[in-house]
């Protein structure tokens, strides 16, 4: 276990080796989500070493979170590292596959840096536990329709931000996920060196109307 220092979010974290640890993506996804000062409620799905959710709980000190991810090792984490950082009394954490155990759901909004890479030939060769966090299916993005599809057809009203790579997608496949109810928006674009990332706001329900 090594504690790490990240100066740029004022956060420290205790982070296994199991455990995703933040890299570029996550800090695109923090630098450019812009969420509402009046905001309540956030869920965030696959936290990993609970950065994110960390983050916005010191910047927004009367929201409340709920923070998921499927490897007990890092839900433990996330509950250690938000009592590390002083907002464990604002997230509560659980131990479920995306949104799975939740019937109701009412959140303002919905993160998830999913996994985004496809299953190919150079991705089966990393370790188990690495696929678990970078895999999200034989295309790459069918982690993250699937919640989509879910959120489309429980009728939630909310927003979901979450991140795509050019690697298994691109801006042509917005035609395949709009719908009835559901709004589109690329907040940003981030050029890097083998790929382009993309953080993506899905307005559901009275959102996307």
């Amino acid at each position: 276990m090594v504690r790490y220092n990240f100066p740029e979010c004022k956060i420290e974290l205790d982070i296994p080796e199991e455990v995703y640890f933040p890299a570029e993506d996550t800090f695109f996804l923090i630098r450019n989500l812009k969420l509402n000062n009046n905001i309540t409620s956030v869920y965030e799905i696959g936290g990993g070493s609970g950065i994110i959710s960390i983050f916005l709980a010191k910047n927004f000190e009367k929201t409340r979170f709920l923070v998921s991810d499927i490897s007990l090792t890092a839900t433990k984490m996330i509950q250690s590292n938000c009592k590390l950082n002083g907002v464990n009394s604002q997230i509560d954490v659980v131990c479920m596959d995306k949104l799975n155990a939740i019937r109701c759901l009412s959140p303002e909004v919905i993160i998830w840096n999913p996994p985004y890479l496809p299953n190919d030939l150079e991705t089966q060769k990393l370790p188990i536990t690495d696929k678990l966090m970078l895999i999200g299916g034989k295309i790459g993005y069918e982690e993250i329709y699937e919640l989509i599809i879910y959120l489309q057809s429980s009728k939630a009203n909310t927003s979901l931000y979450t991140i795509f790579s050019s690697i298994a997608w691109d801006e042509d496949n917005f035609e395949e996920i709009s719908g009835k109810g559901v709004h589109l928006e690329i907040i940003k674009e981030l050029k890097l060196f083998f790929e382009k990332l993309y953080l993506v706001r899905f307005d559901f329900g009275e959102h996307g109307e």
